[in-house]
């Protein structure tokens, strides 16, 4: 750990006023590269389209004259620098421009492009950056041994590349970002939005603030997370697709539309190099020779996250220019490393999609109340019911399966009012016996109680930066996050437990969704690590070739799932929000079964099922055997309408429709999806199947085809 800091600056080898030229640095049949030394910055060539993919803004793109100082810095910059002083660690960041405030640089050309070494000597900070060409693919990297601190003064966020690609209104084109399900900004519309604009920003898996409210809060939480580390640029007829491919646990997406102090469309990768945590200030020293009271401030990490960086971007022109041709170009590089892997075998059937409330806990003055919902004898009856209905194939969910229901970190054994040991048994020997039905127990292993006991609020616990335990209130309890490694051996003795039944899944609440980083002296975890320790816990799912359903649809579970449920079909929207689009199913399409909400909870049924449709997701119902009045005053009181009895035969309805239908395209990727006109979108998959969806209160035609009001026409067409 540091104590002295002696540092002497460095001297300079910059000169601002040599503007320089770009020289060819590399090349192969798709583009070329290429670099100014003057100014360290790059361009880069399209050779199929000649576009040129500048990474700053010239005279040509905007007259910076019309900014300050200082945005004219940020607009030439490949490259910014947020630093704060150890000296001083709850100061706010001071932020430094690669234009302006490098004043030394270093260039290696390497044999498929350019290191290069840009230096701050005052407060002592360099860092490399390579650019290269590999594979098809433009290339940067940040080698975490060459980034140097020092002095005092600590790197926290870096931008890089934050103005490649950026355009004006004048633009025919968007930026797609990953707001929930995908969403597009277009060019077009800047004249439309609110005249104070915000930017929008995305955290790859896991929002800034460590909290347990924010994790369980929806609209908090994953609002401002991203499911992939990918974000596009759509300029005319050219197209590009940046995914952050190394390191992603600890970056971001920041999209700037226009009108955002500059007329220009602008969108890139933050990278967040340090940990930032918020600090309740009460009457504590805040390291300035002053005392704060009451208020919250952020102070930074003292140790890096010491990880390489590595951002692709791959170039798409003509048809393909589009966020369909970067869902596309996205799949086949995950499907290629391994990170993705289809489990839909040409032939199978379209399953239907049922989560099942087994039993639920009631507060009482004295005892808490019991109440059974759906007895495993009372679920393989349904099941029955649907062979006869005609629907052998099911993704069922089986939720608040335990002993006092969702009561957490209770995770074992299934209530004895649900038929115990005895009908896991009958259970497993039923799905044995009858192919097509897959059923998952679900678990929460990462919230915790502290009225159920069952772990330690010391040992088990998440840590934030001050080496405070991450808890909250509420229910009568105080809530905790579990420790990644106490999840990890909690599942582990769950899967030991399950070992007995063969045909049994095992489903993985939040954990498609959340990841956090933790300060436990015992058993400290970076964002990454927790990533690595979820991998770890799909992977004893897999080894006991037992089905693994997980909810959310963050990218880290591609490689291990066999269903994703709670996946959401829209994006959450900003001021700066035109479209939702289903960027995240385009990806996932033909390969990974999914489901969405369920049908029977939705405002109108028939809207829920052309997003269905859409979003290329299986039909979805939340079910019980015993009528949903039961569930007054517990955790499911949001279920209104669930009994079977009730639902059967629009369960049915909705599945032979889709059966019917769509089994054409399951297990067939949408490779195209369209927004035709205000309320009328089109996909396409990969055997030419297109389908037309009409959500307007009137018919529609659209490409020739009557599309009926609130319905859909299906037709085939050449693939592109």
């Amino acid at each position: 750990m540091r104590t002295e800091y002696e540092y002497v600056p460095v001297e300079g080898n910059v000169d601002f006023e040599d503007e320089g030229s770009y020289r060819r640095a590399a090349g192969n049949d798709k583009m070329e590269l290429y670099y100014n030394e003057a100014k360290g910055t790059v361009q880069l060539k399209d050779l199929e389209s000649g576009y040129v993919w500048k990474s700053v803004v010239d005279d040509e793109v905007y007259d910076t004259e019309k900014v300050n100082k200082q945005w004219a810095s940020y607009l030439k910059s490949v490259l910014t620098v947020s630093y704060n002083d150890l000296q001083q660690r709850d100061a706010p960041p001071t932020k430094v421009f690669s234009s302006s405030d490098c004043d030394y640089l270093e260039t290696e050309y390497l044999d498929n492009g350019v290191r290069v070494r840009y230096g701050f000597t005052q407060p002592g900070i360099f860092l490399s950056v390579e650019y290269l060409l590999e594979d098809g693919q433009f290339v940067v990297r940040i080698p975490a041994d060459r980034i140097e601190e020092q002095s005092q003064f600590v790197i926290t966020t870096l931008e890089i590349l934050p103005f490649l690609g950026s355009a004006g209104d004048e633009v025919d084109g968007y930026f797609v970002y990953p707001d929930g399900s995908g969403a597009v900004t277009d060019y077009a519309n800047a004249d439309h939005r609110p005249a104070s604009i915000k930017a929008g920003m995305w955290r790859t898996y896991s929002n800034k603030t460590l909290t347990v409210e924010e994790f369980m809060n929806e609209s908090l939480y994953e609002r401002y997370t991203a499911t992939l580390p990918v974000f596009g640029i759509k300029n005319g007829s050219s197209a590009l697709l940046a995914a952050f491919t190394q390191g992603a646990e600890n970056s971001g997406v920041v999209g700037y539309p226009s009108g955002y102090v500059v007329n220009l469309n602008h969108i890139g990768f933050e990278i967040y190099t340090r940990n930032v945590f918020n600090v309740n200030m009460f009457n504590v020293s805040s390291g300035v020779g002053e005392t704060a009271n009451g208020k919250e401030i952020q102070r930074v990490d003292k140790a890096l996250n010491a990880e390489d960086r590595e951002i692709r971007y791959f170039l798409l022109n003509g048809e393909d220019a589009d966020y369909s041709g970067m869902a596309d170009v996205y799949r086949e590089y995950l499907l290629a490393t391994g990170q993705l892997k289809g489990v839909i075998d040409e032939g199978d059937a379209m399953p239907l999609s049922l989560e099942v409330i087994m039993g639920i806990t009631k507060p009482q003055m004295i005892l808490d109340e019991y109440v059974k919902m759906t007895s495993i004898s009372e679920l393989m009856a349904i099941m029955e019911d649907l062979k006869e209905r005609g629907i052998n194939d099911t993704e069922i969910l089986l939720r608040s399966w335990q002993k006092d229901g969702e009561n957490y970190p209770d995770y074992w054994p299934i209530a004895s009012q649900l038929g115990g040991r005895k009908g896991l048994e009958e259970l497993d020997e039923y799905l044995q016996k009858n192919s097509g039905g897959r059923v998952y127990l679900e678990n929460n292993f990462i919230f915790a109680m502290q009225k159920n006991g069952g772990f330690s609020t010391t040992g088990d616990v998440v840590y934030d930066g001050l080496n405070l335990p991450v808890s909250a209130s509420g229910y009568d309890t105080n809530w905790y996050l579990l420790n990644p490694q106490a999840a990890f051996e909690r599942s582990e003795d769950f899967l030991d437990k399950l070992s007995s039944w063969s045909s049994l899944g095992a489903a993985y609440q939040y954990m498609g969704r959340i990841i956090y980083p933790d300060y436990n002296k015992s058993a400290p975890f970076t964002r990454n690590q927790t990533v690595e320790k979820w991998k770890e816990i799909f992977a004893q799912v897999k080894e006991q070739k037992r089905p693994l359903a997980c909810e959310g649809m963050n990218q880290y579970v591609y490689e291990s799932a066999d269903y994703l449920y709670h996946v959401r079909d829209s994006a959450f929207g900003l001021s700066i929000t035109d479209a939702s689009i289903p960027f995240v199913q385009m990806v996932l399409s033909g390969l990974i079964p999914y489901s969405t909400d369920p049908g029977n909870l939705s405002y109108d049924m028939d809207i829920q099922k052309l997003k269905w449709i859409e979003y290329g997701a299986l039909p979805n119902f939340i079910i019980t055997n015993e009528d949903a009045i039961n569930l007054r005053e517990s955790d499911f009181d949001y279920v209104f309408t669930s009994t079977y009895d009730v639902w059967k035969d629009r369960i049915t309805e909705t599945y032979q429709e889709f059966a019917r239908n769509f089994q054409q395209i399951y297990g067939r990727q949408m490779i195209r999806h369209e927004r035709l006109e205000d309320g009328v979108v089109g996909i396409t998959y990969d055997n030419g199947v297109q389908v037309l969806i009409n959500y307007n209160d009137a018919d529609r035609e659209i490409k020739g085809a009557a599309v009926p009001a609130k319905g859909y026409v299906i037709t085939e067409g050449e693939v592109r």
